[in-house]
């Protein structure tokens, strides 16, 4: 295990790279929270797991369809330039959220609440658009994008237990407070690093890439899309089957355990140079995530469940990694936030469907429903990436790179693609 530790200890000596990668884990805070504290305060504020479902998914909703414009935006004016005025939208939503909920207004308000807190920019593609300003090889951008994910397993570790006991045994908006403060401050020591802040389109000499997207990027968005659902369904199946037991207390540590797994699984996938090709790993990932999945939804107690879903989560950071290295390889470097925004658009989609769909099982038949919608999305991830693979072969099939001079240029292939009319992506 330490030769895993070594490889990160490595990226993480570089100039500015602890002080980034750091600040970056804290203003992500609300992709772990955010989602779980809203169901958990409008469930106990209202008892219903529908509203609670729509809610969460309507704000998820917006979050998808606001990445991509804001990624552009942060692509051509610069991360300060853009974050800080989304930041200030995402605290007064979710200050909005807590005041309503408490007071139980009406649901409509809820929705508005949440739309404005979702308009929080690219968070999850800030840090790795400065690995790749900063790195130059695959192998290099490649255990950075895991680490990454891995960081990302550590809030989903945290993030939903504390929010979960904060929200059961304390006060019901606690979690969401946590939250919101937390990517105050790590968005604000994250956009003083000005050494490692990528450069702006206009300073590069780049080009958006508009709506016309290689047919690779497309592949992997569906395959978020998928990850997405089983997100969205799992979370909120993972509350109530907890709660049919008795045991609501723990639902935030059984999604943890999931988190866990996947920290581990993402660590040890990044701290290895694979062989295997790119889209290879991607469908063989995406079966294991759809065979762990399968397995949960029959899991008869909170024992098993937490067992298998540690194993099922370790298959989650390395089919994320996959993703993301897709991205990387087929645009240009200035194009890295906007490009992995279609990753975070589909996901967010999913989610979005998936809580809804999955709170309205659950509050019409049982948990056991939305845990079978989670196995079921897996399976479709799994079939995406099977029937996509060809795409993904055609814009990655490349020999694993041992120098700078393999990595992609800085404005190479994304050059081709221009601005398009404003067209809204088609959901």
């Amino acid at each position: 295990m330490a030769g895993v530790f070594d490889t990160y200890r490595v990226l993480l000596n570089r100039p500015g790279a602890k002080a980034f990668a750091s600040a970056g884990l804290l203003s992500r805070l609300p992709i772990a929270m955010f989602n779980i504290s809203v169901i958990l305060m409008v469930q106990i504020q209202y008892d219903s797991y529908e509203m609670a479902g729509r809610v969460a998914a309507v704000g998820i909703l917006v979050w998808a369809l606001q990445t991509v414009p804001t990624a552009r935006l942060t692509d051509r004016y610069g991360q300060r330039a853009v974050m800080w005025p989304l930041t200030v939208l995402h605290v007064v939503g979710a200050s909005l959220a807590m005041v309503t909920a408490m007071s139980t207004g009406p649901e409509y308000v809820l929705w508005i609440a949440v739309s404005l807190a979702s308009l929080s920019g690219p968070l999850g593609s800030l840090t790795r658009a400065r690995w790749s300003h900063m790195l130059k090889s695959d192998k290099d951008i490649h255990t950075a994008f895991a680490l990454e994910g891995s960081l990302d397993e550590v809030l989903f570790i945290g993030g939903p237990a504390v929010a979960t006991i904060l929200a059961t045994a304390v006060w019901a908006p606690l979690g969401l407070i946590v939250s919101t403060v937390g990517t105050v401050i790590g968005i604000s020591i994250l956009l003083a690093q000005r050494s490692t802040q990528p450069p702006t389109r206009s300073q590069a000499g780049g080009v958006s890439l508009g709506w016309r997207l290689p047919r690779s990027v497309v592949a992997v968005a569906f395959i978020a899309l998928g990850l997405g659902l089983i997100f969205g369904s799992f979370d909120i199946s993972a509350v109530a089957f907890a709660d049919e037991r008795g045991q609501k207390v723990w639902a935030g540590a059984i999604i943890s355990v999931l988190a866990l797994g996947s920290l581990i699984g993402g660590l040890l996938y990044g701290s290895r140079h694979w062989l295997t090709p790119l889209w290879k790993r991607t469908v063989l990932v995406s079966l294991a995530v759809a065979v762990g999945f399968v397995l949960i939804s029959v899991a008869p107690n909170l024992w098993v469940f937490a067992a298998v879903g540690f194993f099922a989560g370790a298959t989650i950071a390395p089919a994320l990694t996959n993703a993301d290295t897709v991205v990387q390889r087929v645009v240009a470097r200035g194009q890295i936030t906007e490009g992995m925004a279609w990753l975070r658009i589909g996901m967010g989609v999913g989610v979005a469907a998936g809580a809804w769909i999955a709170g309205f099982l659950i509050e019409t038949s049982e948990a056991r429903m939305g845990l079978y919608l989670a196995a079921a999305a897996a399976v479709l991830m799994f079939v995406i990436a099977l029937v996509s693979a060809r795409a993904i072969r055609s814009g990655t099939d490349r020999p694993e790179v041992v120098d700078d001079h393999d990595a992609p240029p800085p404005f190479g292939k994304g050059e081709e693609f221009v601005e398009q009319p404003p067209i809204s992506p088609n959901i």
